[in-house]
């Protein structure tokens, strides 16, 4: 059993007024000459007495109330089968580009990586109605869309609206870093995503790598990154710089590694955490990572769940309620004249 505690313990400083019946009787006394000839009455006193204690545990009653008990909940361990999914999507200008499978006759119609991403990543919203969604968007700077919550609706809108800008410099380091500060002040119930859509072409300096890594550990997220190329770039699971068309000479990719500026992929492995990433170049291929995504996710969580402190000042006050309507019927049959 649950140890009892109180909100405001200051209170039960005041319970010695609980005694003031005994030494102040309220019901009214008739005065007699002399009472020597009258037989014990027990009756009476154990009335007298019982009046006394119903005011005394009103009062103490009530004074409890005012102090606010209650008992701590605990914890119980459950098992969930939601995930909590931010989905961070790359709006650069290369996302405006056409996937790998599109034909680039005059009759055909043009599909571009991000279009293409948010088709699927809508239906992937609808086949996981136990998931909750949030949404970061990014180019040059990571712009929070849709908070983590339950309104599909909301992280719906947000992706419907996330178009690809062309501004320059990737700021990928601080998408996932927003990303992740979705899940911080949550209480931790299902699986934790990070689920990055991006063509690559971006470089996170060292320090900022340390500084996710230990942020990922922090919030025991997974991140999966959905790659999506025109079909043009170079493999990410070669360890070549997503996202770069030209060639790069060995001096040059030696430079580069020199210069902290690795491949993405490796780069997410290097980090230790729990990672995968999914390469396509069609809509076909998006909507097998997505699905590949749903059958990863949809492993049951086993968590501790808090429960809410249970509060007992609403039965104390029902007690006292209780005791008052008593001591107010006494009080109505109360003889207030005595006829000789």
């Amino acid at each position: 059993m649950n140890a009892l505690h109180f909100f405001k313990p200051e209170l039960l400083w005041l319970l010695p007024l609980a005694l003031l019946p005994f030494i102040s009787y309220g019901v009214k006394q008739f005065s007699f000459p002399g009472l020597e000839d009258w037989p014990k009455d027990f009756i009476s006193n154990c009335l007298r007495w019982g009046v006394r204690s119903l005011a005394a545990l009103t009062l103490a009653a009530l004074i409890i109330a005012a102090a606010a008990p209650f008992t701590e909940g605990g914890t119980v361990t459950r098992v969930g089968e939601g995930s909590e999914i931010v989905i961070v999507l790359d709006r650069s200008g290369s996302m405006s580009e056409a996937l790998g499978e599109n034909d680039h006759s005059r009759d055909a119609k043009f599909v571009s990586k991000i279009e293409a991403s948010r088709k699927v990543l809508l239906k992937f919203m609808d086949q996981r109605p136990a998931d909750t969604f949030g949404v970061v968007a990014f180019n040059a700077a990571p712009v929070r869309v849709a908070p983590l919550s339950a309104d599909r609706e909301l992280a719906k809108a947000a992706l419907q609206s996330a178009e690809a800008n062309s501004s320059g410099f990737t700021a990928l380091n601080r998408a996932l870093a927003m990303g992740l500060d979705y899940f911080n002040n949550r209480p931790f119930t299902a699986t934790r995503l990070i689920m990055l859509v991006s063509d690559g072409d971006a470089v996170i300096e060292k320090e900022d790598r340390e500084i996710l890594k230990n942020a990922f550990k922090q919030t025991r997220a997974k991140l999966i990154w959905v790659y999506v190329h025109a079909g043009v770039e170079k493999n990410i699971l070669d360890s070549v710089i997503a996202g770069e068309n030209e060639f790069i000479s060995e001096r040059h990719l030696k430079e580069a590694e020199m210069n902290q500026n690795v491949a993405m992929n490796k780069l997410f492995e290097e980090l230790d955490i729990p990672y995968q990433a999914f390469e396509v170049n069609s809509e076909a291929g998006l909507q097998h990572a997505v699905a590949e995504v749903a059958r990863m996710t949809n492993k049951p969580t086993r968590y501790e769940y808090r429960l809410p402190r249970q509060d007992y000042a609403v039965y104390f006050y029902l007690l006292t309620m209780a005791l008052l309507g008593v001591l107010i019927w006494l009080k109505q049959i109360e003889i207030r004249a005595w006829k000789v």
